[in-house]
């Protein structure tokens, strides 16, 4: 009999984090508890506590020390209880069920009636019911659904673990029960994938063994979704379990586990198995495909043991697809690997491998997978090409167009070679192995999801800091975390100016304020020049009314010219203002650049108005020179002083 292990299986993030938070937390000269078990999986519960690290069913149960919050979350009301007893925090809360609390608790502010879909009486379920004020609704089927009453408007969120097919359905009677739904599906992806996994594999075993803890709900769901493909399953906590009737007859047995279910728990279980004798001796044949342990690593080949005779050889140019500068760099010794025979029986006596066309043959399986599921997979770019990028994929070759490797068009892809970055598979032809990715894709996803997120958090008045992500004529975008906002050319400066570049550049890292948040056209008003006071009320404070002083023409209008006083400040200068005599064009009198004298008539604060007059300066500057003449010389004889400066009183200031 042959077995096969499930793709995904076994600890996801957040569990292990939880776990390793745990066991980093342990202290000789500081008791440690953890709040309810740590996971649901009494193997490792047992590991924990003979590490010192005992578990509690409440806070009253822990007199002093440290206190572990495990992966499934608690209600406000804890910390607030940890903080009083003067306990120690860690919180090793999954972030994907503080996500779920988080956003529960968003809901419920902004005035939904929150539903959650999960398991009313699972712990992570009852964390989010407490970010609620104990006010959410708990449906786990579509029949509960149906009982709701009818609210105005309903938010959804949902137990991370919980089966994605069955939350669709529970959603769709959740609809008939309100004007407004909002959704927020926060089951996690790792979730997903596991439970698809797990799909895949009970549809092509004869038997599916599913390990972890019996109260583990995920781990449950697991063995309910292999039975419902059709497969015989069986959950089980450890190796200890297993009967060897359960495997009369079977040619393929597979092996699945749950999210809080440790490796070696898996691999006793694996062990377990092949003792039994429920496994075949290898038989190698050219062509055939086979799992091995790396036993030692060179500089041009690896050696793999097989099970068989003797080892096998992987040359370097058979490890991995591009060949790899030395072999070290793509396995370990200690690593299982699947490998494809090249020949069992060569004349040096060494069984030929190859791990690179083993690859293949399951990778298009896999892209089949990721491009049915929309799944990303990691695509390491090794060349620019004409049209995009090629990229390693599972071991193939796979292909980047240039309009699929940014969110907007790159011209420069060189920079990208070398990193190995997400993408979804757009097209897969396994005949023409042919490989088409986006990562374009991905980008959009993540940006839609951190958009959603921030758009929750900025308000209008806010300042922010970011980074110059573009410019265009009518002014700059800002990029203040995953969202690009826009700063108008007129918001750029207090100083006119003509083009963005006076003022920023791309790259710049700026200061801006908020204006508006338009969340449901995701538009983002900032402004760069409210982060400081407007400098023409400053530099006005300097001016006074009936000063004469020298301005620069800067522009000219049918009605006037406009006059730079100082930098940033300009007044008018109406061309009634402008000359004695009668003028029908300002450009008879001024032109742009030149110096004038001008005195200062108003000063408007308010519209930011300054009114000047040429005429008035040069009577200021004539009075002045005939005083000075009145104290240094008579008049001539038979001239009379109205005779020469009359003509300065016919018009008043």
């Amino acid at each position: 009999m042959k077995i096969v292990m499930a793709e995904h299986r076994g600890f996801c993030y957040g569990v292990k984090r939880a776990v390793d938070m745990a066991l980093a937390s342990t202290n000789a000269n500081c008791p440690v508890h953890t709040l309810g078990p740590i996971i649901h999986n009494p193997q490792m519960v047992s590991h924990l506590k003979a590490q010192g690290i005992d578990t509690a069913n409440k806070l009253d149960e822990i007199p002093a020390g440290r206190v572990i919050i495990r992966s499934h979350g608690v209600g406000p009301e804890v910390y607030h209880q940890a903080e009083t007893q003067q306990l120690e925090v860690v919180d090793a809360t999954c972030p994907h069920v503080k996500k779920a609390q988080q956003a529960a608790h968003a809901l419920l502010t902004v005035g939904y009636q929150v539903v959650i879909v999960g398991e009313q009486h699972h712990p992570e379920v009852q964390s989010i019911i407490a970010w609620t004020n104990h006010k959410a609704q708990v449906v786990e089927t579509p029949a509960e659904a149906e009982a709701l009453p009818y609210y105005p408007r309903i938010g959804v969120v949902a137990q991370t673990t919980f089966a994605a097919k069955e939350f669709e359905a529970i959603v769709t009677v959740v609809k008939t029960k309100c004007e407004e739904l909002k959704i927020e599906r926060t089951i996690c992806t790792a979730t997903d994938l596991r439970q698809q996994a797990a799909i895949d594999l009970a549809k092509k075993v004869d038997i599916i063994i599913i390990v972890g803890g019996k109260s583990s709900a995920n781990t449950a769901r697991l063995a309910s979704v292999c039975r419902e493909a059709g497969s015989l399953a069986y959950h089980i906590e450890s190796a200890n379990e297993l009967k060897p009737e359960w495997f009369t007859g079977v040619q393929v047995a597979g092996i699945t586990a749950g999210a809080s279910t440790p490796d070696w728990v898996i691999e006793e279980v694996y062990k377990k198995m092949e003792e039994m004798n429920v496994t075949d001796v290898v038989k190698l044949e050219a062509g055939s495909i086979v799992k091995g342990t790396v036993v030692g690593v060179r500089h041009d080949e690896v050696f793999v043991d097989i099970g068989y005779k003797s080892e096998g050889v992987i040359p370097l140019a058979e490890l991995a697809y591009p060949t790899p500068e030395t072999a070290a760099d793509v396995v370990s010794i200690g690593q299982i690997i699947e490998v494809l025979v090249l020949d069992a029986d060569s004349t040096d006596g060494q069984v030929k491998l190859s791990m690179v066309q083993a690859d293949k043959i399951t990778a298009w399986d896999k892209l089949e997978q990721a491009f049915a599921t929309k799944q990303p997979v990691d695509a390491q770019i090794t060349e620019v090409v004409k049209g995009g990028v090629v990229a390693a994929v599972l071991g193939v070759r796979g292909f980047i167009p240039a309009s699929q490797v940014e969110l907007r068009f790159v011209e420069d892809l060189q920079p990208f070679v070398g990193q190995t970055v997400q993408a979804v598979p757009i097209e897969i032809d396994r005949e023409k192995q042919k490989a088409v990715l986006s990562r374009r894709q991905v980008l959009a996803q993540e940006k839609e999801v951190k958009e959603k997120e921030l758009f929750t958090k900025i308000a209008a008045g806010q300042t922010l800091t970011g980074k110059v992500s573009r410019l265009a004529n009518f002014g700059a975008f800002v990029d203040v975390g995953g969202i690009d906002g826009l700063v108008h050319i007129s918001d750029l400066s207090w100083q006119r100016i003509k083009t963005p570049q006076e003022v920023v550049n791309v790259g710049d890292e700026v200061t801006v304020v908020v204006l508006k948040v338009d969340p449901e056209a995701k538009k983002l008003s900032l402004s760069l020049k409210d982060v400081e006071r407007d400098p023409w009320y400053t530099t006005i404070d300097s001016l006074t009314v009936g000063a004469v002083m020298t301005g620069t023409v800067s522009k000219i209008a049918k009605f006037g010219a406009f006059i730079e006083l100082k930098k940033g400040i300009e007044g008018l200068v109406h061309i009634s203002e402008m000359a004695e005599r009668r003028v029908a064009n300002p450009e008879e009198v001024v032109s742009t650049g030149q110096e004038v004298a001008v005195k200062v008539l108003s000063i408007d604060k308010e519209s930011k108005r300054i009114g000047l007059s040429m005429v008035q300066a040069a009577q200021d500057k004539e009075r002045a020179e005939f005083s000075d003449y009145l104290t240094t010389q008579a008049p001539p004889s038979g001239v009379t002083l109205g005779d020469k400066f009359g003509h300065l009183f016919k018009r008043e200031d």
